[in-house]
């Protein structure tokens, strides 16, 4: 319930306050499990991903860090977070991803990692855990670029242009990781 709130609110605050586009959302499943595979720009990335989909709920991966006052972790756990430790291979947040997936939810995991802020590279080093999860439990993956979501309170009067593009599933574990960065490259180069 209160997800659907908060999407409501957060919605409307991009629709609002960003020239807020979304292209290719007919490349997401509306059921089944799925992983979105996205580049990071920006804190607000999982919201502005999940206010892009309005047919089904979605689950990211955040850092453990953002999980040590408890009424924001309240707040990002309602929203569809749950923490993973970025120093190692955190075991937990992947059974909890896989445990997800099998439920046939739709999970988003940021590849790089972290926070790409060399705006020179259209995208960093993707790391494989959302290869593993595909491999495991048969999801396709969904690659997923956002546009300018680091400028949305930068420039917050100035209405920043921010696009999410959706790509095509991306279905088999043979050369997924390669596939995905792929994917993942020609939907940045593509420009705004």
């Amino acid at each position: 319930m209160f997800y659907w709130f908060a999407w409501i609110i957060l919605r409307t605050f991009l629709t609002l306050f960003c020239r807020y586009r979304i292209e290719g959302l007919e490349n997401v499943p509306r059921s089944g499990r799925v992983i979105l595979v996205a580049n990071h720009r920006a804190m607000i990335d999982p919201i502005v991903i999940g206010c892009g989909i309005h047919f089904r709920r979605t689950y990211f991966m955040a850092k453990e860090e953002l999980f040590r006052f408890k009424p924001f972790a309240f707040i990002i756990s309602s929203l569809g977070a749950f923490p993973v430790r970025r120093s190692k291979v955190d075991r937990s947040a992947l059974r909890i991803a896989e445990n997800l997936l099998k439920e046939e939810r739709l999970i988003l995991i940021f590849g790089e990692g972290t926070r790409n802020k060399d705006f020179s590279r259209v995208l960093g080093e993707l790391h494989s855990g959302f290869v593993f999860l595909a491999t495991r439990t048969g999801a396709p993956v969904v690659p997923v670029y956002t546009f300018n979501t680091h400028q949305i309170f930068k420039s917050f009067l100035r209405w920043p242009k921010v696009i999410i593009r959706f790509g095509k599933p991306i279905v088999g574990s043979e050369d997924l990781l390669e596939r995905t960065r792929t994917a993942l490259t020609e939907l940045g180069m593509r420009g705004e």
